[in-house]
């Protein structure tokens, strides 16, 4: 089998980049029988995996993703005999006689659209029951994505799998004292502090995190670390120097994957307040580190958490502070959630994650196409 895959969104910060990287690199160390072609929107990707045998990569110039998606990259695979084109979001191709497979990261638009623009939802509402009829198979992130476009969007339920993310090898539950060390040095950390790895977006639910805190504050010697990709913006937002917060609540900015595991160790708890969350890498992550959690009971968040966090609703601050406060108290509680988040986190793998997926492509290979141009 001769599979293309599509891979402008390997560097994206947050879910989908993690996702695109990692399920490429696991499928080609799984797969030498069939063979790859990866398309790549930036020139400097090339040669990423020169020393497989099975596979050839190719730079495909981008104007706009719309149009690397429906017309630069069918162009660039006229002619190569691909039996299968995967693509790591949202699209597929709609003109080309392959084969289309896609990942669904989420229904959010569907469930919570107030928390997008009307031209989001205008393009949403047009294009992805489009992409869904087109695509000969789906792959979702969690089984509430699946639930989500079964009942929603009118996918078939023949049509549509869930194939669980994970965290990567790097997040485990020990590291050494040196490591630690040198990351509370390199990003300033305080003493004593709650994590959130989260990004600026209103899905996020930076209002309830920050009001959590400072209640939690209140009751508990202890700061806030923000880490993600323009989060410092939520500090004007919320009024954090009005607040009075400015000296607790840290913003180190996006921090190098390599760095993220040893941040996780050093916090005493991770936040995450999430109003819908269709998978929560950095939830997976923060219980393979040991981290225990406190989060939201909506999304997929119980899904993930299965019993191995402690969860609130999102919109109620109190709830969640008064959680934070008894963790960061009982030190048996927190012992106990540690263990048994390492325990959870094991049952989510990338190799495991990759296995599936070949599954669905050689299942894909086997089934009449659906209807298509070209």
């Amino acid at each position: 089998m001769r599979i293309a895959v599509m891979l402008r969104a390997q560097d994206r910060p947050g879910g989908i980049g993690i996702y695109s990287r990692n399920i490429v690199k696991h499928l080609l160390e799984m797969d030498q029988e069939n063979q790859y072609l990866l398309l790549y929107d930036k020139r400097d990707h090339l040669g990423t995996y020169s020393d497989r045998p099975n596979v050839r990569e190719l730079f495909v110039p981008r104007a706009n993703p719309l149009l690397w998606d429906q017309w630069r990259v069918p162009r660039a695979l006229r002619g190569t005999g691909v039996d299968l084109v995967f693509h790591t979001k949202f699209t597929v191709p709609l003109v080309t006689r392959a084969k289309k497979v896609m990942v669904l990261h989420g229904a959010s638009w569907f469930v919570h659209p107030e928390l997008y623009t009307k031209l989001d939802l205008f393009y949403v509402s047009r294009s992805m029951p489009v992409y869904c009829r087109r695509a000969d198979y789906l792959i979702s992130n969690s089984n509430l994505t699946t639930r989500d476009f079964i009942q929603i969007a009118g996918v078939p339920a023949d049509k549509i799998e869930t194939v669980h993310l994970a965290a990567g090898d790097e997040f485990r539950p020990a590291i050494s004292e040196s490591d630690r060390y040198s990351i509370r040095e390199k990003y300033g950390l305080p003493k004593r502090f709650v994590l959130t790895v989260t990004s600026f977006d209103p899905r996020k639910n930076f209002g309830t995190l920050i009001r959590a805190f400072e209640l939690a504050r209140g009751k508990c010697d202890i700061d806030l670390v923000v880490v993600g990709k323009d989060c410092q913006r939520y500090a004007r937002d919320h009024d954090l120097a009005g607040r009075g917060l400015t000296e607790s609540v840290h913003f180190p900015g996006w921090i190098d994957q390599a760095d993220l595991p040893g941040i996780y160790h050093a916090a005493e708890a991770f936040v995450f307040p999430s109003v819908y969350e269709e998978f929560g890498i950095p939830i997976v992550e923060a219980m393979a580190c040991g981290c225990p959690v406190v989060s939201s009971n909506t999304g997929a968040i119980p899904e993930l958490a299965d019993g191995c966090a402690m969860l609130a609703d999102p919109f109620d601050a109190e709830a969640m502070a008064a959680n934070l406060v008894r963790l960061l108290s009982e030190p048996a509680l927190a012992k106990t959630l540690r263990d048994k988040g390492i325990e959870r986190a094991k049952r989510f793998s990338w190799p495991e994650a990759a296995r599936q997926t070949l599954d669905i492509f050689r299942k894909v290979h086997g089934r009449p196409m659906v209807g298509s141009a070209g």
